[in-house]
């Protein structure tokens, strides 16, 4: 019996890519507060995209949505504190929304509960 080998078929028109989302930062308003989403993991690679983001807000209120992360890298909490720096220094307020989990873990651990202001989602602030 002879071997037949058999190729797979591709689907036209479907991006196999396009429901996987490495690395994602938006922008939105949420009740007059600025709201910077992050989906994905933020280490060293990331920090740049993350830290454009939060240069491109209004100080006066902004909030961190981090509930889509799984990783925050201990060195990319440099971005997050100069961006609470920035607006506390211009008058403002700045929280972090996340779950509690081990990114709220990791905050704990370092300290930074007393310096961040920490909700458990971004509609938490609306109130």
């Amino acid at each position: 019996m002879a071997c037949r080998r058999v190729r797979p078929r591709r689907r036209v028109g479907v991006d196999p890519y396009a429901r996987t989302v490495l690395f994602d930062v938006t922008i939105g308003e949420l009740d007059g507060w600025s709201w910077v989403r992050v989906v994905g993991d933020l280490d060293l690679a990331t920090m740049p995209a993350l830290r454009s983001a939060l240069d491109r807000t209004d100080p006066a209120a902004v909030v961190l949505d981090l509930s889509g992360t799984g990783l925050v890298d201990p060195l990319a909490l440099g971005v997050v504190l100069s961006a609470r720096l920035r607006s506390t220094r211009r008058g403002g307020r700045f929280a972090v929304a996340c779950p509690h989990g081990p990114i709220r873990d990791l905050f704990e651990e370092l300290g930074l509960v007393q310096a961040l202001e920490l909700v458990e989602e971004p509609g938490e602030l609306i109130a």
